[in-house]
């Protein structure tokens, strides 16, 4: 895809953070799958500078516009005039970037999670409802008693206006309730953050890290400075405070408004001796796309699946999954399979090795507990696998997008339940089917996915499944789809993905114990032989570092 990228240009704004800022997001460096332009957006020709990049026809867009209506970059009204053009996108949006830390608070209090500090006791943090980065964070902000709450709550000492009696001339002393302040309890603990992706209508929590600063006390540990550093966290050391991080940076994503942004948010927490956990704020950029640095995105590197070059996908997928002409072309997928399904089994039995190969699968390979069967067809997986009276220990589910299919799998009487559901959305609500995954097969199928949705899929494979994964990959010729499309069929149009399953490599917690490469079969609509790979990966030990939580639906 060919993707534009929309930053705030700090050209002209005199702002404060222009020179902590000053690297921009770079996703150009850390992916080839597509192609990146950068647009830097003035305030002051926010509409026109967005309206000449609109009508460049890129593929998709990113908004990285950060600013908060009181900060003179572009950001909140930018950000919901580019929203009204109804463009292909991923980012910032106005609504998240809108709610000051006391609107989330006061979602959460309502919802009744996150854990967020309290209001009353000393002692109290005062800082702007809007600030980041420690920014504005002064001696003063920490009050210990009631006048020197009274002193901070002085909208010019709060902020840290240099000219201080002309600006106070200007404004009356703000109170507690100042969509400006945040008033809070000062939790004296460590600092974390974790970050969220959004996965569809669900999301991910990746491995949080520790932010570690110089030994220093009081309000000199909420500054960061030099000697600063993250470390990444091991659930190994506290299974509880790791699980408890991650629970509450999804619930803030539930809070904050980042639902909507195709990406999903970091979220910087504090943690008690105790282990109780308490939000602090929520960043609605996920992914800072720097290479080095203080706010590189180990995280991503780390923990998440395929990276940098996945999350982009991800984002991008996001907006796939709600895009009618992608449902449509699915729906023309499952009505060819419809009529073909009557005789899928017959081509499968003297055309192809498929069979075969599924047969030395199960042969080396134990799949007994929770099998997710993705593009199950007619169940030729099942079969096998009940053939070798190996499926006793085995309870077998299969999804399908072609009805006619699945009513076949459906009568073998092998598989416990056949669901018509695509791949992605049976992973995404997979507690629907099961209490959890053990082991996820997808054969000749997983070509159908675009590059992004492919690996949308993958990631979800690698988070859900607790033993394996067992995937074939097939090489479609150059020439496959050019083929189709002559025959007016380009709606069969079919990916490799064997390179990108190949950069996925071995993620965390991962081991490939198999990669057999072989003649599938000769393609009856196009006579292109169809080389395939198989791939058998396996859990390494009982950790699991990424959480999924599917779905909230209203009570």
């Amino acid at each position: 895809m060919r993707v534009c990228v929309l930053q705030s240009s700090y050209e002209g704004s005199n702002s404060a953070l222009q020179y902590v800022d000053d690297k921009p997001a770079q996703p150009a460096l850390l992916t080839t799958e597509h192609t990146f332009e950068y647009r830097f957006i003035h305030k002051d020709t926010a509409k026109e500078e967005i309206d000449a990049a609109a009508a460049e026809g890129f593929d998709f867009y990113f908004n990285f516009m950060w600013g908060t209506l009181d900060d003179p970059v572009a950001g909140v009204l930018e950000s919901r005039y580019f929203e009204s053009l109804n463009l292909p996108s991923c980012g910032i949006r106005s609504w998240a970037r809108s709610m000051t830390k006391n609107d989330i608070y006061k979602n959460a209090r309502r919802r009744g999670a996150p854990p967020v500090p309290g209001t009353d006791r000393f002692p109290l943090l005062v800082k702007p409802a809007n600030g980041c980065a420690s920014q504005l964070i002064d001696e003063q902000s920490v009050c210990h008693n009631q006048a020197e709450l009274e002193g901070a709550l002085r909208r010019a000492e709060a902020m840290g206006i240099k000219d201080t009696k002309a600006y106070a001339e200007s404004y009356n002393p703000v109170g507690r309730d100042s969509d400006d302040i945040v008033v809070q309890e000062y939790i004296d603990g460590e600092d974390y953050t974790c970050t969220v992706i959004q996965m569809g209508d669900a999301c991910i929590a990746l491995t949080p890290f520790k932010v570690v600063t110089s030994v220093r006390t009081g309000t000199e540990r909420l500054k960061s400075d030099g000697e600063t550093h993250i470390e990444m966290l091991r659930r190994k050391q506290n299974p509880v405070l790791f699980e408890r991080l991650q629970n509450v940076a999804i619930d803030n994503f539930m809070v904050s408004g980042c639902q909507g942004s195709n990406m999903g948010c970091d979220v910087s927490l504090r943690a008690w001796p105790n282990g109780d956990v308490f939000t602090i704020e929520v960043d609605p950029q996920p992914a800072a796309f720097m290479s080095e640095g203080l706010f590189q995105d180990l995280p991503i590197v780390q923990s998440l699946p395929g990276g940098y070059p996945a999350v982009i996908n991800i984002f991008i997928a996001n907006h796939l999954l709600r895009n009618a002409a992608q449902r449509d072309v699915s729906a023309k997928i499952a009505a060819s399979y419809d009529g073909f399904a009557s005789k899928y089994d017959t081509s499968l039995d003297h055309d192809t090795t498929i069979a075969a190969a599924i047969r030395n699968l199960t042969e080396l390979y134990n799949f007994d507990g929770t099998v997710f069967d993705l593009a199950c067809g007619t169940g030729v997986f099942g079969r096998v696998l009940a053939e070798r009276n190996t499926a006793r220990g085995s309870r077998l589910l299969g999804f399908d997008i072609s009805s006619e299919m699945g009513n076949i799998c459906r009568s073998n009487g092998v598989y416990e339940a056949v669901h018509i559901e695509s791949m992605e959305q049976a992973l995404l609500h997979c507690d629907r089917f099961a209490e959890s995954i053990d082991h996820i097969v997808c054969f000749t199928a997983i070509h159908f996915l675009r590059p992004e949705t492919f690996a949308f899929v993958l990631v979800l494979c690698f988070t859900l499944a607790k033993k394996s994964i067992t995937i074939s990959v097939d090489e479609i010729p150059g020439v496959y789809n050019e083929k189709l499309e002559k025959m007016n069929v380009g709606y069969m149009h079919s990916w490799n993905h064997l390179a990108s399953i190949l950069a996925f490599g071995e993620p965390p917690n991962w081991r490939l114990t198999k990669s057999a490469r072989q003649y599938s079969r000769t393609s009856p609509a196009t006579g292109d032989d169809i080389y395939t790979t198989y791939f058998r990966f396996d859990r390494v030990g009982e950790t699991q570092d990424l959480m999924f939580r599917g779905p909230e639906f209203p009570n």
